[in-house]
């Protein structure tokens, strides 16, 4: 009798493992389909896909790519070797499109400044959703994203227009510069933004030389929360169009790292850190002997006398609902106000914007927003 109701037990079991599997296999299926309706909202005619394969529990993307057309050897605004999604089968029964991790391996980036000094846009505009679809009307949740092994081009067609030293394509009017070895992870996020904080990591490798970390936790909506920075070794060569004027002397060879603490709160930034330049060199073959506004040999004999460092300090302040301030004005203006005054002068000058300077409506431009 014991081994008959053993039987029949093993039996009941079998079956509802089957079902349960049948079960959550159909969830995801229809799950599955939900996210790939969602990424179809950013889909246009340049964008392609090499492969897309849904498994019982993520869907993978293989060679995702946005095609780019315009001046210069630039074939992609943006690619992806590999895209994975992890949906979360809890989220059938909760109202909501929750993905529990996005991890983006290789992904390649091109952001474009255009004369102007405004950024090209790097998605086209999506097609508007059809009324009543569920995909597009579903709030998302995120727990986390990682990216992996990434890099950025930054192609500025303003910048080159200013006749600064150091433009990489002179001939075409252009400069490009560049970040390796991109790793960012981010904490839970919600769509529509909220004001929860999140936890963000960066980690990026200049072309030239030098490394950046940035981490600290920030809110997507309203932005207040506190960020580190903490930049080594960065080989300031490739920048110089935007700190160098057409009648500077040139800069051969400079490092520059530097530490900042941030903190936004009610939108009004703080930010106190401070600079160091190292190793600075110069040809002397032309020019007028100045560099960012002062006298050349001023700069270099105060390194000389200082262990060939320069330090100096800064602190950013301000609104960032105030039109008329700007973080990458300030900063320069601050830096040079201290150089000037280390060197025992009283010239201030100010560098091209590219990046920097590409403002508020710049920065709406890069994602298509009004």
């Amino acid at each position: 009798m014991k081994l008959s109701k053993l039987k029949y037990f093993s039996l009941a079991l079998l079956v509802l493992i089957i079902f349960s599997g049948a079960g959550v296999w159909w969830c995801y299926a229809h799950l599955t389909n939900l996210v790939q309706a969602r990424l179809k909202d950013f889909a246009g005619p340049d964008i392609s896909v090499g492969k897309v394969t849904a498994r019982w529990n993520r869907v993978e993307l293989t060679q995702v790519r946005l095609a780019r057309h315009g001046a210069g050897p630039f074939a992609s605004r943006f690619s992806v070797d590999s895209l994975v999604i992890r949906p979360s089968l809890l989220s059938l029964f909760r109202g909501r499109l929750e993905i529990s991790e996005i991890v983006v391996e290789k992904p390649y980036l091109l952001l474009e400044i255009t004369p102007n000094g405004s950024f090209a846009r790097i998605l086209p505009p999506g097609p508007a959703a059809p009324d009543g679809s569920s995909s597009s009307a579903l709030p998302l949740l995120l727990g986390s994203l990682r990216i992996h092994n990434g890099s950025i081009d930054l192609l500025d067609w303003q910048v080159a227009r200013k006749g600064g030293i150091g433009v990489s394509n002179p001939k075409e009017h252009y400069h490009v510069t560049g970040l390796t070895n991109i790793s960012f992870s981010a904490g839970a996020l919600t769509i529509p933004v909220s004001e929860q904080a999140m936890p963000v990591r960066l980690e990026v490798t200049g072309k030239g030389g030098g490394h950046l970390l940035v981490a600290g936790d920030i809110a997507p909506k309203g932005l207040n929360g506190h960020l580190k920075l903490d930049l080594k070794g960065l080989n300031i060569t490739p920048y110089r169009p935007y700190f160098l004027k057409k009648d500077d002397l040139n800069v051969t060879a400079g490092k520059l790292s530097a530490d900042c603490s941030a903190t936004i709160k009610n939108r009004v930034l703080n930010a106190p850190g401070s600079l160091h330049l190292s190793g600075l060199t110069f040809d002397h073959s032309g020019a007028k002997g100045m560099v960012m506004g002062v006298p050349a040999m001023a700069l270099v004999a105060f390194m000389s006398d200082n262990k060939d460092d320069l330090a100096v300090p800064f602190s950013v302040n301000g609104s960032l609902d105030n039109p008329k301030f700007s973080v990458h004005q300030s900063l320069v203006d601050q830096v040079a106000t201290a150089l000037s005054s280390k060197l025992g002068i009283s010239t201030v000058t100010t560098v091209g914007k590219g990046i920097l300077g590409a403002g508020k409506k710049g920065i709406k431009g890069l994602f298509g927003i009004k």
